[in-house]
């Protein structure tokens, strides 16, 4: 867990500024891969962590029930809308599906559930599985701009009634999806909060906020930073309200 962190906060700040100027290296593309990759060993390290084998399982249904999900979008262009990979995200399973996608659902489950248990503590279950998804659309929000335009990781057809050409079927998926897998975690794990290294989930999904964010803001998608601003105004009432029960 504490490795694969490591490594992702020392490549994050060069990363930023590539992705920012569009500096990528002929050939390093796989960069982007690993990073995911990164996340994702990270969030289920953590989840190890705190609910042993049980977050294990968790990990893996995340991972699984996300790709599989990725496959249906592809071959059917339900329930997201019609969009394909293009190769640049490696290795890919049969059928087209990047592995590194598994890792990116990790990431917005497990980053976007526990952030929001940080902001608004051990509430119902339902509205906390809620809260995590609309905070995993979020970071959707800021993520797909940058992997179809910026960096082309895949392509969709263009919606001129969309989110920057992507259709808005995407983030209802993303929202329902979030919402179930949340629900899934939450229960499996008996809603029991973290007890170590508590601080490392919030702290990635702020990390992958404020890159996305800087980086939309570099290439001119304006409401994406504005989204970015006030999700980083979120996690800074989440880091305060940590702060003031430690106290």
């Amino acid at each position: 867990m504490l490795v694969a962190f490591g490594l992702y906060a020392f490549v994050f700040p060069f990363g930023v500024v590539l992705l920012s100027f569009g500096w990528m290296p002929f050939g390093m593309e796989w960069m982007s891969s690993l990073l995911l990759g990164l996340l994702g060993v990270a969030c289920a390290g953590w989840m190890w962590t705190n609910y042993g084998p049980v977050g294990g399982v968790v990990s893996a249904a995340v991972f699984a029930l996300g790709v599989a999900l990725e496959y249906v979008g592809v071959l059917t262009g339900a329930p997201f809308g019609r969009y394909t990979y293009t190769g640049v995200l490696v290795p890919e399973f049969p059928g087209g599906v990047p592995a590194a996608i598994g890792f990116a659902w990790l990431l917005v489950v497990v980053g976007g559930l526990f952030t929001a248990r940080r902001l608004i503590g051990a509430v119902r279950p339902l509205a906390l599985a809620l809260a995590g998804a609309m905070l995993a659309v979020g970071l959707d929000l800021l993520l797909e701009p940058v992997a179809f335009h910026v960096k082309g990781y895949w392509l969709w057809a263009p919606d001129p009634n969309g989110y920057y050409g992507i259709p808005w079927s995407n983030f209802a998926t993303w929202l329902a999806a979030s919402f179930a897998l949340n629900l899934l975690a939450g229960w499996l794990t008996r809603w029991r909060g973290p007890r170590e290294w508590t601080w490392l989930p919030i702290t990635l999904y702020a990390m992958n906020v404020a890159m996305f964010g800087t980086v939309n803001l570099a290439h001119g998608f304006w409401v994406s930073g504005l989204v970015a601003v006030g999700l980083m105004a979120l996690v800074w009432l989440g880091a305060r309200r940590a702060r003031a029960i430690v106290r």
